[in-house]
């Protein structure tokens, strides 16, 4: 998918504040907004990238960690299961 496809596509389902979009763990199915990282102190690469549980307090482990997300998981870690590739780079999927 190319960026422009991409920003397309969260036009039509989140309109054009990007704050809006919202995104999916691949891991835990948790979803949040950018709003929801900014909120939160991550850094902008994180956004779709890792889940927003790695800002928060007490998130669960993304690998065998129980219960309802968010969790820790990183795009950037040993298994990437980020399931999107845009140009390249691999991130959630929209919600």
């Amino acid at each position: 998918m190319t960026r422009e496809e991409w920003r397309a596509e969260g036009k039509k389902r989140f309109g054009e504040d990007e704050k809006n979009w919202k995104f999916k763990c691949p891991v835990c199915g948790h979803v949040a907004s950018v709003q929801d990282y900014m909120d939160a102190g991550a850094p902008e690469g994180a956004i779709a990238f890792s889940c927003i549980g790695r800002w928060r307090e007490g998130s669960r482990e993304a690998i065998g960690g129980k219960g309802p997300g968010p969790c820790n998981y990183s795009g950037g870690g040993l298994f990437k299961l980020n399931p999107l590739e845009v140009e390249g780079g691999m991130y959630f999927e929209f919600a």
